[in-house]
Formats: C-alpha cells, sequence, structure tokens
C-alpha cells in the first residue's frame, strides 16, 4: 500500500523517467543531509534486493519535484537505478520514504 504524499510532488512512473532532465546542481545543501540520504538509499536498496519491497522517492527535475513509487535496485554515488535499468541522479533526490 502507498503512503500518502505529504508533499506538492507530483507522481511519476517509473517508465516516464526518460522524459525528464536533471539538475547539474545537488538539490541537498549540506553535507548531513547528503549523508543521511546514502543511508536511507542503501536501507532502500536493501529492502528492494533481499525483501522485495517499495519505496517512494522524492526527486526533482528540470520540470518539478516528482515521487515514484517503485523498488531500489542498486545506488552510487552518481545513480539510483531501477527495473529496466531506469535511473535517476542522486543528487535529484530529496527524500526517501519505507
Amino acid at each position: 500500500m502507498m503512503a500518502k504524499n505529504k508533499t506538492k510532488c507530483s507522481d511519476i512512473e517509473r517508465n516516464s523517467l526518460n522524459n525528464l532532465e536533471f539538475l547539474s546542481d545537488d538539490i541537498l545543501l549540506y553535507v548531513d543531509e547528503r549523508n543521511s540520504r546514502q543511508k536511507k538509499l542503501q536501507e532502500a536498496t536493501f529492502l528492494g534486493n533481499l525483501e522485495e519491497k517499495k519505496v517512494m522517492i522524492e526527486f526533482v527535475s528540470n520540470k518539478g519535484c516528482h515521487v515514484i513509487h517503485t523498488t531500489l535496485w542498486a545506488f552510487t554515488s552518481d545513480w539510483v537505478v531501477f527495473k529496466e535499468s531506469q535511473r535517476i541522479p542522486t543528487r535529484s533526490i530529496r527524500k526517501v520514504y519505507f
């Protein structure tokens, strides 16, 4: 069951990610926020791979704020990867919800 979207971000399907362009700067300004994001992405990857659970990821593109509800397969310092090699830049992620 998907949690209620508490932000003013629009829901987006994973297959629509290829239609977006992303900002070149990190959406998070502070190092502690970025470190927290990395930890949450690591936990989300664990949930996706071992428990097959979906997470909600809030991110920003040139078209505004979006929320995607999907399984996270992998992440690096540069990219978050979903099924079928769909991906978004890590720097564009604002929040991760479990």
